[in-house]
């Protein structure tokens, strides 16, 4: 008969991902994550499988958690470019609000993009699926910011905030300054694609 999982899952992964956002997945040792969660090795081999599982499991739940509510930001907006400012807004309050907690470490899912991910398939795939993700969100924003583009320019324009946006976020841990003055600059160029209003007579 398996064992009941004896530990809070969401406590464990929170303190897994603190281990792996410092160290990163490679430079991380079982030793580090038991006493980082306070479980001892079995229960993480029992309840993950293995180091790359726990892994795995902190970033699906960074994704859940962390980045795809901000995404929502960006869908429904109907007005001007509320939803694109409101995203790129949140992501500066958010990476500020880090930096002032801990040191610099920018964000979790690039800094895996900047490491192993170069050589790993599947996660490879999750931050492509990520970005995507991210594009087609700032391409809903646009699109209900100004109907009239076409949708290789709407796509062009989605692409361009899009790369800003994931630039801030790698930028992050190297230099918060330019990683925020980088998401000004995205909201900048938004608000110079906005149509203009038509006068009064």
């Amino acid at each position: 008969m398996a064992r009941m999982q004896e530990f809070d899952t969401s406590k464990a992964l929170g303190d897994a991902r603190r281990v792996f956002w410092d160290k990163g997945f490679e430079a991380t040792s079982i030793t580090d994550l038991e006493m980082a969660t306070g479980l001892g090795r079995s229960s993480i081999y029992n309840g993950f499988g293995s180091k790359r599982g726990l892994f795995d499991a902190v970033i699906q739940d960074y994704m859940d958690t962390v980045l795809r509510p901000r995404l929502k930001q960006l869908h429904g907006s109907s007005q001007s470019n509320d939803g694109i400012s409101t995203y790129l807004r949140s992501l500066s309050t958010d990476l500020a609000k880090a930096s002032e907690q801990t040191a610099n470490r920018g964000c979790l899912l690039m800094n895996t993009a900047a490491g192993i991910a170069g050589n790993d398939e599947a996660l490879r795939l999750l931050i492509d699926g990520y970005q995507i993700e991210l594009r087609d969100g700032v391409a809903d924003a646009l699109r209900s910011m100004d109907p009239s583009q076409s949708d290789s320019l709407v796509l062009a324009r989605a692409r361009i905030v899009a790369g800003l946006a994931m630039s801030a976020l790698l930028l992050a841990r190297l230099n918060l300054t330019e990683a925020l003055a980088t998401l000004e600059a995205a909201e900048g160029q938004v608000r110079e694609w906005l149509p203009e209003t038509p006068r009064v007579p």
